[in-house]
């Protein structure tokens, strides 16, 4: 994805005008963000104009904005209508990304244990990486509508942003440099299958198909060490859509962390692991313990070897080296100061974001 100006502003594309109650609703929303009043409510029913009203105050106040709903169904409706009103803006959309989740369970009087099960939405995983590259991209025209899962942990934001691949026209690099600066943000090579989140190598052209992408990749040309040619392309065509100056990377995985912040969470969460089985056998719980035991060495090995494994949210503590009990990062960590939260149908959002909230302390 290219790097894009900072300077960008929102603009709406529409047929229609603010009418009715709406030009004094859009005036007197945005005199309260101008005023500095934390809190504003719009009232109106179904069908007045709510979502064009409060376009109107975006572009009017041009700040990158959270829109919650509070279930999925309603946020892609939102998402669709906001990708309409701004088609030239970067409208993200972040929800769950399970398709089916089974949580990890002890049946005691039958001493049966049942293992965590997933099915990840691919499409919605991507989605969700658009999001982070696009508020980690220094760009202010960005309109993120989540559910819930905006509130869940996420990796650091500052980790993530020192994890971006950036190449330019005229820089001298070594072919190989840039290869393993893919694979170091969870890139992998597949010159054979060229999918979302891989790259391939053909001769002195270097291939890659961004994670967060569906519909552009970007090839990088080399004149021995130097990067010569830089485009945008169609990847099932393969029909050159652009030419770029530079090019901007980001991780393949939300949660990037360092090398050596892997091998510091590796000894904490070794150490942690210790205590916990001396106080499992200390209580007789000899089964507990082998399986947690194999559980998270098997989960270790994925971390030294490749610096991600299934779960690996389990151990964000660790990975970012919080103190006990201190809260995770998470979506909101990755707006600027100053972002904007539109909450949809509030009455019921609030007070669900506040059962999750107290329900996952």
């Amino acid at each position: 994805m290219e790097t894009t100006a900072t300077d960008r502003t929102f603009r709406i594309e529409s047929d229609f005008e603010p009418t009715g109650d709406q030009p004094k609703a859009i005036a007197e929303l945005t005199e309260g963000l101008e005023r500095g009043d934390r809190y504003q409510t719009l009232l109106g029913a179904t069908g007045t104009g709510k979502t064009f009203t409060v376009s109107h105050v975006l572009q009017n106040v041009n700040r990158p904005t959270l829109v919650m709903s509070h279930n999925k169904t309603l946020a892609a409706q939102l998402y669709a209508e906001l990708k309409t009103f701004f088609p030239d803006n970067a409208v993200e959309f972040f929800i769950s990304y399970y398709d089916y989740y089974q949580p990890e369970a002890y049946i005691v009087h039958s001493d049966m244990y049942i293992e965590k099960d997933m099915s990840i939405n691919e499409r919605i995983d991507r989605l969700r990486l658009k999001t982070t590259s696009s508020l980690v991209s220094g760009r202010r025209d960005v309109i993120v509508v989540a559910s819930v899962s905006c509130i869940y942990g996420l990796g650091s934001p500052d980790e993530y942003r020192s994890q971006i691949a950036q190449v330019k026209v005229g820089d001298t690099i070594e072919r190989n440099d840039l290869l393993h600066s893919f694979v170091s943000i969870y890139y992998s090579r597949n010159d054979i299958e060229f999918t979302p989140g891989s790259f391939r190598v053909r001769g002195d052209v270097v291939e890659i198909f961004p994670a967060y992408e569906e519909e552009k990749a970007y090839r990088i040309e080399f004149w021995g060490d130097e990067v010569e040619k830089i485009s945008c392309f169609d990847p099932l065509s393969g029909q050159v859509l652009e030419q770029l100056k530079f090019l901007t990377v980001y991780p393949a995985k939300i949660f990037v962390t360092p090398q050596e912040q892997i091998e510091k969470a590796v000894k904490s969460i070794q150490d942690e692991l210790n205590w916990r089985l001396a106080v499992l056998r200390e209580n007789g719980q000899m089964l507990e313990a082998h399986r947690l035991e194999q559980r998270t060495m098997f989960d270790l090995e994925m971390l030294k070897e490749v610096g991600y494994c299934s779960g690996v949210e389990n151990y964000s503590r660790h990975l970012t080296g919080r103190a006990p009990g201190e809260r995770p990062y998470c979506l909101l960590d990755y707006f600027p100061d100053d972002f904007l939260m539109v909450i949809d149908e509030s009455h019921v959002t609030v007070p669900q974001v506040r059962a999750m909230y107290n329900g996952d302390r």
